[in-house]
This record gives C-alpha cells, structure tokens and sequence, in this order.
C-alpha cells in the first residue's frame, strides 16, 4: 500500500465538523489538494453525523477513524472504533493511554484495519518522557508512532524535536511529532527533525479544546512551500508539480 512507504514525509487530513455537508465539503478540499490520507476525528463529530458518514463510500483514498477518548470516554473511543469495521476505512487512530486499548489493537488486527495509538496532550514532554513514549508505541507494531503535546516554551519544543529526530534515527515504524499552541513555528521545523506525517486541517477546528491549537491550514501550507527549503513539498515523486492542486483521481492510494 502507499501509506507511509514511498515518500519521506507526508500530509494527512483531520476533518471534523457538525454536519455531513460540512464533511463532505472538507473531504473534496483535501484530496484535491493532494493529501496522502485522511482522518476522521469521531470524537469532535457527532454520533448520528458520524453514523452518516461512515455508510459513504467511494473515498478518493485511505481514511482513518481517530478517537483519542480516555477514562469516561474510552468506551466511547471503542464504539466508534469498532463501529468503523463496517465500513470502507482503512484503520483507526487511539489515545496511547486509552484503558481499552489492547481490546481496540485485537480487534483491528483481527479486521486487518491498520492501527495506530497516539499520544495527545495538553501538556509537555521532556526529551527523556518522550523517548520512553515512542518506545512504547513500538512495543504495539503500529503504522506509526505520534506525540502530540502543547509546548510553554521554546524547551518544550526543542525536547519533542530532540526525541523525534533521536527515534526517526534509531529505526522502526514512522515517527510523527506535532506542537498544540502558540509555538506553531515547531510544525513547520518537525519535518526536518524526521517528522513522518504532518496533519492539516481543511478548516479551523473550533470544538478543540484549548481552541488555540495553531495547527496549521491548508491554505498555510502552500504559502509555506513557496518559501524553497522551508517545508517538505507533498511528495517527493512530484516535481514541478509539488505546489500545484491535484485532482483526486491522480492521488488514489491501494490500501
């Protein structure tokens, strides 16, 4: 499959929203774009929405389900995950400190769903919490391996740098690092440090908590790319193509 396997870094797709309409506009925003894949945030949609939008079919390339639900909301995070079995998606994205999470590994693997189970915060990592944290999440043998947290300060950002780029060295499954607040320059820096993935947004996601996430746009992104050097461009079998919007029959991926 083309996931995470022909390119050095790629761009995702979080979609989110209140109403299918709203979805299904993002969706054909992304993957005329070009994104490598997209996934759904389930735990920022609502359940009936959600419902609706699963019975689609036809997606221009690999979707995921993401639920970072913990404690109360594990259950939660499980039944939209499992839900997803049903449908066309590819896999499903978890909270790394999800209390089902052995369940929701078990029963992806025995769908043949791809898996993966990140790790978001509303706080910092030391470089040292961080390692440890990747290290886990290689013990799972997931499609990659993700830390999520908000940074207070330029250290902050410079310990999820330090860790990334320490295990994209060391080898293993994609490792993925990626900076909530206002240090959003470190989104921009990741990539170099061996970033695998980086996840764009169609839309600004207002229902986040914290409401100040700066994750980056796409309309961002071709601003940055224009910039030689500054950001990776989408893929590099592209060439002078890189910064133009393809259409989304040239971007189907086989999952």
């Amino acid at each position: 499959m083309g996931i995470l396997s022909e390119s050095s870094h790629e761009f995702w797709a979080t979609i989110s929203g209140s109403s299918l309409p709203d979805l299904r506009a993002q969706e054909s925003m992304v993957w005329e774009w070009g994104v490598t894949a997209i996934e759904y945030r389930a735990d920022l949609i609502p359940p009936a929405v959600y419902g609706e939008l699963l019975r689609g079919n036809g997606r221009a390339g690999p979707a995921f389900v993401a639920h970072f639900g913990t404690g109360r909301d594990a259950e939660s995070a499980r039944e939209a995950i499992v839900k997803s079995f049903a449908s066309d998606l590819a896999g499903c994205i978890c909270h790394s400190r999800c209390e089902l999470l052995d369940e929701i590994r078990g029963r992806c693997a025995d769908t043949g769903r791809l898996f993966a189970a990140a790790y978001h915060s509303q706080l910092p990592m030391t470089a040292t919490e961080a390692m440890r944290e990747y290290e886990w999440q290689e013990s799972l043998r997931p499609l990659f391996r993700k830390i999520a947290v908000r940074a207070k300060t330029v250290d902050d950002v410079v310990a999820l740098l330090q860790a990334t780029s320490r295990a994209s060295q060391d080898g293993g499954s994609p490792v993925v690092g990626a900076i909530f607040g206002p240090h959003r320059w470190a989104r921009v820096a990741l990539p170099s440090a061996g970033s695998a993935v980086s996840f764009l947004l169609a839309a600004q996601a207002t229902n986040e908590e914290g409401n100040d996430d700066e994750q980056l746009q796409l309309r961002e992104v071709e601003c940055l790319q224009m910039v030689r050097g500054l950001y990776p461009p989408r893929s590099e079998r592209l060439d002078d193509e890189a910064l133009r919007p393809r259409k989304a029959a040239n971007i189907r991926a086989e999952v």
